[in-house]
């Protein structure tokens, strides 16, 4: 195996996201329970969803790469202060409401490279530096992800069904550094 490179894209040219390795590795861990190819997770939405996602300000994508073999991902946007999550969300932590925040929309690692500090390393070099005081996310409560965030930190605050035809998310938060 090659050294895994991260690399940060922030920009006009992270709609590389919309590009066929992206897309193929969101479909495959997609396709893993708890998830099982649900509506919500399907190819077509996830590049709907993720077209209108990568043309706003602020969106940044980062991805680990095993020479040419995509090993993961993650992006996300910032959240102006006063919004939360769409769908059928409960409400907020009111603190976290009216602060800007940084919504973290996916991490996905490749299953051949889960185990490895890969998840983290990417979720770290998403949040760095960011002026936000606080990161959200969404995680559906039976993922291995979920348990992986409370053990990094994050605190479940509420939960999401971000569509009519999906399941619950719980919501989650994390208070992030201030910026170096």
């Amino acid at each position: 195996m090659n050294q895994i490179v991260v690399n940060r894209a922030i920009g006009d040219w992270a709609a590389e996201v919309l590009s066929g390795p992206y897309v193929d590795l969101y479909e495959e861990i997609h396709a893993e329970p708890p998830y099982l190819s649900g509506p919500l997770y399907a190819r077509e939405r996830f590049i709907h969803r993720t077209a209108g996602q990568v043309r706003r300000e602020g969106f940044t994508l980062v991805s680990a790469h095993d020479g040419p073999a995509l090993a993961g991902f993650a992006f996300g946007l910032p959240f102006p202060a006063g919004r939360w999550w769409g769908g059928d969300a409960s409400p907020g932590p009111a603190n976290v409401v009216a602060a800007e925040k940084f919504a973290v929309i996916e991490l996905g690692v490749h299953a051949a490279y889960r185990g490895r500090g890969i998840g983290r390393r990417l979720l770290e070099d998403l949040l760095t530096d960011r002026a936000a005081p606080y990161a959200v996310l969404l995680a559906h409560p039976d993922a291995p992800a979920h348990a992986m965030y409370r053990r990094w930190g994050w605190q479940v605050v509420g939960t999401v069904r971000p569509a009519p035809d999906s399941g619950t998310s719980d919501a989650l938060v994390l208070k992030t550094p201030p910026p170096a």
